[in-house]
């Protein structure tokens, strides 16, 4: 069985809201901009699932969507893959809370998460597929940071110059600070153990 996690960072940010929301529930409803739209449609060119599930953003399920039109499948939704929560930030950066985070695996603002608290959700549901699915290749359309946070169980933890977060295994970066059109990360399971994890260039 391959596992296929998926991340589309190209959302729209020219977004201007009249009302007064959350920054989590501004993030969960900020759709795909028209270069993730066209990037997700050609992607889908190129892998199809057996079975494929999503968090419940708007960004992840408008890439999904490509994916079901080559399979003739359906999507899953599960809030288990929604983006790492963020709580009430207050006056505090968002920037600053992921160097803190990138620090500290247990850091978090009040009713946000910490890394290890998505790592475990993240790191059940994969379980859940692995040891229910019959499907050989899974699509799961997520967020980058839910994704680092999944990968904190399978992967070596080391810093670069800039003190940023970087993940490996077996010596193959799979996450640093590099920003990507679209991120995709393959875990390879054998008897229901992950056995190798690659980035995918397409």
């Amino acid at each position: 069985m391959d596992i296929y996690l998926i991340s589309n960072n190209l959302v729209l940010n020219d977004l201007y809201y009249e009302t007064i929301m959350s920054i989590d529930d501004k993030r969960k409803n900020r759709p795909l901009s028209i270069e993730g739209e066209i990037k997700a449609q050609e992607i889908s060119s190129k892998i199809n699932f057996d079975e494929i599930y999503a968090s419940s953003y708007a960004s992840a399920l408008a890439t999904a969507k490509y994916f079901i039109k080559e399979s003739n499948g359906s999507i899953n939704i599960n809030n288990d893959l929604n983006d790492v929560a963020i709580g009430k930030r207050e006056r505090h950066n968002i920037k600053m809370l992921r160097f803190m985070q990138d620090k500290n695996f247990d850091y978090k603002y009040l009713d946000g998460e910490s890394l290890h608290d998505a790592e475990r959700r993240i790191v059940n549901f994969l379980n859940k597929v692995i040891n229910t699915s019959s499907g050989e290749k899974i699509g799961i359309f997520t967020h980058k940071r839910a994704i680092m946070a999944g990968l904190l169980n399978y992967c070596e933890v080391g810093y670069n110059l800039d003190e940023r977060l970087i993940l490996s295994y077996k010596d193959k970066v799979l996450i640093d600070d590099t920003e990507n059109d679209i991120d995709i990360i393959k875990l390879t399971i054998d008897n229901k153990k992950v056995i190798d994890i690659d980035y995918i260039e397409i």
